[in-house]
């Protein structure tokens, strides 16, 4: 894949990747429960809208190039374009599911005062690997149309997988469908 740090929209067969985020406009007794959907990924037909509380969010995301070996190239993926999740980190939680972390100003404030985060947020644990399948030529003109699968650094790949009658994008040994990722509005840095 690209060897160059860029930005870029995520797509599936399910539409653009995002995050789902609590409405705003709702502060009803039903919001806290809601909160434990924020942040995490998911596709535009994943989320099961319409929602009174839930609302799909579109992110763009930034690939930090690191390395290439043979089938794969590696990045640290981080979110880009909003205040809410510019500077959020792809990772996945102990049970695999995938979300931003460091996201709003109360994560960042968390991340930057938390003595762990110095030393951990560059580790191996938070690379992704992109797998192209099919023959590409390199140019990134044509990377638009190369579909990908995205795995974490177990090589695990991510897959579409119901929970709590909506579906998040997990990376682990869960029951779901393994998606094909393809990159829209590339821009290199």
């Amino acid at each position: 894949m690209i060897r160059a740090n860029f930005t870029a929209e995520l797509y599936t067969r399910f539409g653009r990747v995002g995050v789902s985020d609590t409405s705003v406009d709702y502060l009803g007794p039903l919001a806290i429960n809601s909160a434990k959907h924020e942040g995490w990924l998911c596709t535009e037909a994943g989320l099961n809208l319409p929602n009174p509380i839930l609302e799909f969010f579109p992110l763009r995301f930034h690939f930090q190039y690191v390395k290439e070996e043979p089938s794969r190239t590696y990045y640290f993926i981080s979110g880009t374009d909003s205040v809410a999740y510019s500077g959020s980190r792809l990772e996945q939680s102990k049970n695999g599911w995938l979300g931003m972390y460091g996201t709003h100003l109360v994560g960042r404030v968390t991340d930057a005062l938390n003595p762990a985060n110095l030393l951990d947020n560059f580790s191996d644990k938070h690379l992704w690997k992109i797998e192209t399948l099919q023959e590409w030529d390199g140019e990134v003109a044509s990377a638009r149309g190369i579909e990908f699968y995205l795995r974490d650094s177990q090589g695990h790949r991510v897959a579409q997988v119901a929970e709590c009658a909506h579906s998040y994008l997990h990376a682990g040994d869960l029951d779901g469908e393994i998606l094909k990722f393809q990159l829209h509005n590339i821009r290199l840095e």
